[in-house]
């Protein structure tokens, strides 16, 4: 076998050994965000019941249920649509303030946003956020405390103008929720989170309509200072330029005002794309020079087997005569 050979069954071992190797690690690390399973089930009910987690569904262009009534964290009962036609958008946010990990998350991203303007834009001048609980259990105490929270997080006492944080009862949320497409249930499973729900924020224009829906619980300056443009003029989608800011092609200039092409991302881009030529080409070389091999040693295999046929007997010299037993045909 040559060197290169030699190699390339190396490499192609190795190659496939680190890919399972990552597969397993990411297979492990990766958080159950779909599925809860129902460890309470008695031993004998069989195999494990999942159960679905909810997700968001895009209810772009959906009118809010701006007669549904909450009460804010201080207390006042409010309709919905007093919050809007203030002629600025308003982001929705919808959580549990009992919620151990994503709402936390969610808040902190949105407190993060409002830190960083996003870009030129100015909270509680160029758009409000309002903080709607999904439980009918949380009251508007809890809710004034975790507002303090975050308030404090921008720099905000608890006082000041800032986070809309909203109560409710089961019917008016429902009803909100369904208005945004924020899918959510309480969980079955005693042991788990309380409610099992996507997250996500909801940029709405100043009548009340869903421009745009923004999953996860990162929110970048750019994409979300796009949304909030948008939603101020009435319009609904994100259209080319979202995807374009969401995946890092184009970006916000502060000197220009204005969206423009990001080198960076077609700089990465195209070197992402040569390392992978590079290393297709590489593997490439290699599995050609294997089946080089293997097509030469089959053909070598074939020629020794076609070489043993027996020989011509004329051509193998006959055995001296023993003269103790002469040969009887002689």
């Amino acid at each position: 076998m040559s060197i290169m050979v030699f190699l390339s069954h190396k490499f192609i071992r190795w190659s496939a050994a680190a890919i399972t190797a990552a597969a397993v690690v990411l297979f492990a690390a990766a958080p159950s965000t779909h599925a809860q399973y129902r460890e309470d089930l008695p031993a004998d009910a069989g195999p494990p019941v999942a159960v679905p987690n909810p997700g968001i569904t895009d209810k772009t262009g959906t009118m809010l249920p701006l007669d549904a009534t909450f009460t804010e964290s201080n207390g006042k009962t409010v309709k919905l649509g007093d919050l809007f036609n203030h002629d600025r958008p308003v982001i929705v946010s919808l959580v549990y303030h009992s919620c151990p990990a994503l709402c936390g998350f969610n808040q902190q991203a949105l407190c993060d946003a409002v830190l960083a303007g996003p870009r030129n834009l100015k909270f509680n001048r160029d758009y409000d956020i309002i903080v709607a609980s999904i439980d009918p259990d949380d009251t508007p105490a809890i809710a004034a405390s975790k507002r303090t929270i975050y308030q404090a997080k921008i720099g905000r006492g608890p006082t000041d103008p800032g986070f809309i944080y909203l109560t409710g009862d089961a019917n008016n949320i429902q009803r909100l929720a369904d208005a945004v497409g924020f899918g959510f249930m309480r969980n079955p499973y005693p042991k788990g989170d309380k409610f099992l729900h996507s997250t996500g924020i909801f940029v709405c224009t100043p009548e009340g309509r869903v421009s745009q829906t923004i999953l996860g619980i990162q929110y970048e300056p750019d994409q979300l200072h796009y949304a909030l443009v948008n939603a101020s003029n009435g319009k609904l989608g994100g259209g080319l330029l979202a995807v374009a800011l969401c995946c890092g092609a184009m970006h916000f200039d502060a000197k220009t005002g204005r969206y423009v092409q990001n080198p960076w991302f077609y700089a990465g881009t195209a070197g992402a794309l040569l390392s992978i030529a590079f290393v297709a080409g590489f593997l490439g070389v290699m599995w050609r020079g294997e089946f080089k091999a293997a097509h030469a040693a089959k053909a070598a295999d074939e020629a020794a087997a076609a070489s043993n046929v027996p020989a011509d007997l004329s051509q193998n010299p006959a055995p001296p005569s023993d003269p103790n037993h002469p040969d009887p045909l002689a």
